[in-house]
């Protein structure tokens, strides 16, 4: 059995899947890597068959979405500790041997969100990146606190399962609440008492920088899925979840007030998306056994 395995996921970005796969395969550990491909052709498939080595494989999939995906991958591999990277990034050559470092000096160490860099860009361009504060994370963050991504994180196994996996609903390419995926399951991790580590040393470049017209839809669309992602978890643990969640809107009234006394515009925007998020979780019923919501079929 390998000792660890990384899963990416991937739609139509033969050529990035390929290059992300070359970069996880620079480091020599043990490991399978499992691409899961939800393109609509065969590109990726053929991009993929041109990099030689036997601990790649790929598994095509007519679902849609992030989370689907990892759900897939994780299903296919068999290794006790599961590492996340997606297509548009570029794990350092030693990354895998660092995050299984970071599970071997403590074994109670659960969940390791990395530290995400991004590429120089222009005023106003934005790539989703992630810069750890504190090592140990202790409790459920505030919006300026350590909020790891889903471009660099791992897992153990049996936690994953415990914790009954990714939720479909959330993540890039979900039918409503297009991110936060990974907010969820560290929401979940730190609900459950599962010690969480954030590791600078665990190093991989985000190359998704967005432009122009580009960027406004999409801190939107992830404002309004962490919305989701905390209004869920009001509705399962109860005092606990609303407590949560409560932090964040406090959080996002203070913020504007501090706009509207520094004159600059009041961003009420945020805490609106983050709060019809946590509405619209009203919806959909959640499955209280893996703390997901049921998809309609």
């Amino acid at each position: 059995m390998p000792r660890i395995a990384v899963v990416i996921p991937t739609r139509n970005r033969e050529d990035q899947a390929a290059e992300a796969a070359r970069a996880v395969l620079q480091d020599p550990s043990d490991l399978e890597l499992v691409v899961v491909d939800q393109s609509t052709d065969d590109s990726t498939v053929a991009a993929l068959g041109q990099v030689c080595d036997n601990r790649l494989r790929v598994f095509r999939s007519a679902e849609r979405g992030a989370s689907n995906a990892r759900n897939l991958g994780v299903a296919n591999t068999s290794a006790p500790i599961v590492a996340f990277t997606d297509d548009d990034c570029r794990p350092g050559p030693t990354w895998v041997s660092q995050v299984l470092r970071v599970f071997d000096e403590d074994p109670a160490t659960a969940l390791v969100f990395g530290r995400v860099r991004v590429p120089p860009m222009e005023n106003g361009d934005y790539a989703a990146s992630f810069e750890p504060k504190v090592r140990s994370q202790r409790g459920v963050p505030l919006p300026d606190g350590d909020l790891g991504i889903g471009a660099n994180f791992a897992i153990r196994r049996e936690v994953l399962q415990a914790l009954g996996g990714f939720d479909p609903l959330l993540g890039p390419g979900a039918p409503t609440f297009r991110g936060a995926e990974e907010t969820d399951l560290l929401i979940r991790a730190l609900h459950a008492g599962y010690p969480v580590i954030n590791a600078a040393e665990c190093d991989v470049l985000h190359l998704g920088v967005r432009t122009g017209a580009d960027v406004p839809p999409l801190h939107v669309a992830y404002q309004f899925a962490v919305g989701a992602a905390f209004g869920k978890h009001a509705r399962l643990s109860g005092a606990s979840g609303f407590w949560d969640a409560a932090r964040w809107v406090d959080f996002y009234v203070r913020m504007s007030l501090r706009d509207a006394l520094e004159l600059r515009r009041p961003r009420i925007s945020v805490l609106a998306y983050f709060v019809s998020g946590a509405l619209a979780t009203f919806r959909y019923e959640i499955d209280q056994e893996r703390s997901v919501f049921r998809v309609r079929r």
